[in-house]
Parts: C-alpha cells; sequence; structure tokens
C-alpha cells in the first residue's frame, strides 16, 4: 500500500506545481520520475513521452497512467493516474465557485498575465529536453559549459523533414507529422 500511496503523491505534487497542461508539466515529471524517483530511464521517458503524444488523452495522464503501471501494476496505474487528476479537479472546482465574484477584478486579469511567462518557460525547457534527447549527442547544459557538443544526424534529419512536412502542408494535422517521424525513426539506421 505504501507504494500505491508514494505513487499518488508523486504525481500529485507534480500536479500542483505545474500550471499550463502536459508539455508544462514534461520537466518535472523528468525530474521526479527518472531523476528523483528513478522509475525510468532518460531515454525510456523521452519514449513515454513520444508515446503519450499519439495516445488519445492528455500527456500527464498517460505518462501517469503508464508510470503507476510500471511501478505497481493496475492498481499502480489507478493511483498515479488519480494523483496527477486530483489536485485539477480540485482546483478547477475552487476557481468556478469564486470564478463569478472575481473574474472582473483587476487582481485576477493581472495574475492570468504573470502566468503566461512561466507557462512559456516551462514550455520551453520541454523543448531543450526534447533536444537533448533527439537531436543533440550532448545535452544542452553541458555544451554550453564547453563540454563538447554533437549533433545526432537521425534525429536532427527527422526534425528537418517533419519541419518541412509541417511547413509546406498545414492543413494536415499533427497527427500526420508524428507519424512521419515514427516512420523515419524506425526507417533510418
Amino acid at each position: 500500500m505504501n507504494g500505491l500511496v508514494s505513487l499518488f503523491l508523486v504525481f500529485a505534487q507534480t500536479a500542483v506545481m505545474t500550471f499550463g497542461g502536459g508539455y508544462a508539466m514534461v520537466p518535472l515529471f523528468e525530474h521526479e520520475i527518472v531523476r528523483r524517483h528513478a522509475f525510468l530511464t532518460a531515454d525510456q521517458f523521452a519514449n513515454l513521452v513520444g508515446l503519450a503524444q499519439v495516445t488519445p488523452g492528455p500527456i500527464g495522464f498517460n505518462s501517469a497512467t503508464y508510470v503507476g503501471m510500471t511501478q505497481g501494476g493496475f492498481a499502480g496505474a489507478v493511483a498515479a493516474s488519480l494523483g496527477v487528476m486530483a489536485p485539477s479537479l480540485v482546483v478547477a472546482l475552487l476557481v468556478a465557485l469564486c470564478l463569478r465574484r472575481t473574474a472582473r477584478q483587476t487582481w485576477v486579469a493581472m495574475l492570468m498575465q504573470g502566468v503566461r511567462p512561466c507557462v512559456v518557460g516551462v514550455i520551453a525547457a520541454a523543448v531543450v529536453f526534447f533536444a537533448d534527447t533527439s537531436v543533440f549527442t550532448t545535452p544542452v547544459a553541458q555544451a554550453l559549459r564547453g563540454e563538447g557538443f554533437g549533433v545526432c544526424w537521425r534525429g536532427a534529419a527527422i526534425f528537418a523533414f517533419v519541419l518541412a512536412f509541417r511547413w509546406r502542408l498545414p492543413k494536415l494535422g499533427p497527427a500526420w507529422s508524428l507519424l512521419c517521424a515514427a516512420v523515419l525513426g524506425w526507417a533510418l539506421p
């Protein structure tokens, strides 16, 4: 039972600390799941987030369910999923109750404007994480310290192809981009 409570708390803590959706959760998930608790390796985590993007449902919820399943079976999946869901549900209910009274107040609008740059920064951290695990052979932080720099030609080729694909065919949805990336990842040695 202690393991289930631990899974619930890890994901509840992460959910409480993020604002802005699944991509905003990625850096905190990576810290908790890979570095702090060692539930997954960095490569396994990168694959998990990629898989969570192509499966139906929110990235954070899918990731929590998968990690919970690997750590505690079905009960672990339920505990982790409830953990990632519970804080948002409680906050959403509280906000809904208070919104009618405070929606027109200036401080609420200012608060929301202040949160936006934070969300952008957290999503940028997710971009750096994925660049570290797919395009570059040396993590960006190490490269900035002068500890070497390298580009993974396979990751860079997939990135360039998908970028060109999205630029040339913007009306096709992101699922096609993910499918192209998956096929290229499978086909390139």
